[in-house]
């Protein structure tokens, strides 16, 4: 077991998809209360219809959205740390060819719904005076470049910015701030992106499938389960050290 894990309770957002799901489980597994966040709520409420779980249909783009999260934490006394995983692939296409309205999409929720929700969290932690944690999910994506991923990419370099400017802003009043940064994971998202990612370069699926499973040095695609656990693990007492920095797992593709 993680040392302080145990009785805390842990917002995740997100919480209906790969990696979300899989911290959800590990967090659970650990000892600590869980408020799950998805618009697919109902997902979330099949799977978890327990004590320690608390299930919320919210739209993080939406002040109200985040600050629903944090008092829905009031169930369990308050919020000790947070998961910010939401987040969403877009479509790949070239800068030339990417639409508005796909822009907006993929901004709104990775970063302004990132932003909206930390500055809920924020606020409570401050306000309860306890301390806590707050790990980003960003992308190894927000550290690189890749042709026809420029939204997306962006969107993660603004995740990681963010979170390293409130890392400045809040580590001295006991609040914790990392960004962590998954390569290629099984998971629903990467399986859209090589469709998205195929087509845009007009390579195929199957070509796409095959470079992003093989395009790193264990020559294979992380699991959630993999990355839950380094999640759970920032956010224990374990890492107690770790404060305003970026942690990539990516099987060695930082190396390439």
């Amino acid at each position: 077991m993680l040392k302080g894990l145990q009785g805390k309770t842990v917002l995740v957002t997100g919480a209906a998809g790969g990696i979300g799901r899989a911290a959800c489980d590990r967090l659970l597994a650990e000892g600590a209360r869980v408020v799950a966040v998805d618009l697919n709520v109902e997902e979330l409420r099949r799977a978890y219809g327990h004590d320690v779980v608390e299930c919320v249909a919210a739209d993080l783009t939406t002040a109200a959205g985040a600050a629903a999260c944090v008092t829905a934490a009031e169930r369990f006394g308050g919020l000790d740390l947070a998961f910010l995983n939401a987040g969403v692939e877009g479509v790949a296409a070239n800068v030339a060819d990417f639409s508005e309205k796909n822009f907006d999409h993929v901004f709104n929720i990775n970063v302004r719904g990132s932003f909206l929700c930390a500055q809920a969290v924020v606020r409570h932690m401050l306000q309860r005076a306890k301390g806590g944690g707050i790990l980003f999910t960003a992308s190894i994506a927000g550290l690189k470049c890749n042709p026809t991923t420029a939204v997306y990419n962006a969107s993660k370099h603004a995740v990681v910015g963010l979170a390293k400017c409130l890392a400045s802003e809040v580590g001295a009043k006991g609040i914790r701030v990392n960004v962590l940064c998954p390569g290629v994971v099984d998971t629903r998202m990467i399986h859209s992106l090589e469709v998205s990612m195929g087509a845009a370069s007009g390579v195929g699926t199957d070509t796409m499938q095959q470079a992003m499973r093989t395009g790193n040095a264990l020559g294979r695609y992380g699991t959630a389960e993999e990355i839950a656990a380094i999640a759970a693990w920032i956010l224990s007492d374990e890492a107690p050290y770790c404060h305003g920095e970026t942690f990539t797992i990516g099987g060695g593709l930082m190396a390439s």
